[in-house]
């Protein structure tokens, strides 16, 4: 019995995977509106990268000068975020260049339900002088 269940998950891998789509990346107008907010004015490095499938799920990271961070942080957490708060955002990429497994020393996290049906996760860490480095991970529940 337990050697036909093993057999089934095997021949399902394949097929499961074949359901799924490959990563991809997005314009920084596709980012702004499946964000619903613009991204920072000033910013420079933007990287995304998607999965798509029955649901979403968009990273993104970039650095942005300290107020425009700062502001954008808030329009995606607007409860704020926390010094030294991990959200989670380590378990959602390990073939994202650049994403981090875990918040660097100095930054601040959040997470908030985003219209019901989305969820967001954001950290800010500071990056050279009057710049700061964001990651923001958001997706569809």
């Amino acid at each position: 019995m337990i050697r036909r269940a093993f057999l089934v998950a095997l021949a399902a891998g394949p097929i499961l995977a074949a359901c799924s789509f490959p990563p991809t990346t997005m314009t920084p107008e596709a980012v702004e509106a499946f964000l619903a907010t613009p991204l920072p004015p000033g910013r420079r490095d933007l990287r995304t990268y998607t999965e798509a499938g029955i649901d979403r799920l968009v990273l993104l990271r970039l650095d942005a000068p300290e107020a425009e961070a700062d502001a954008f942080a808030a329009r995606l957490i607007p409860d704020g975020l926390e010094a030294g708060v991990d959200p989670g955002l380590g378990l959602l990429s390990t073939s994202f260049e650049g994403w981090i497994a875990t918040p660097p020393e100095g930054s601040f996290g959040g997470e908030a339900p985003y219209d019901g049906r989305r969820s967001v996760k954001v950290v800010v860490a500071p990056a050279e002088p009057g710049w700061r480095r964001i990651w923001v991970a958001s997706f569809t529940l």
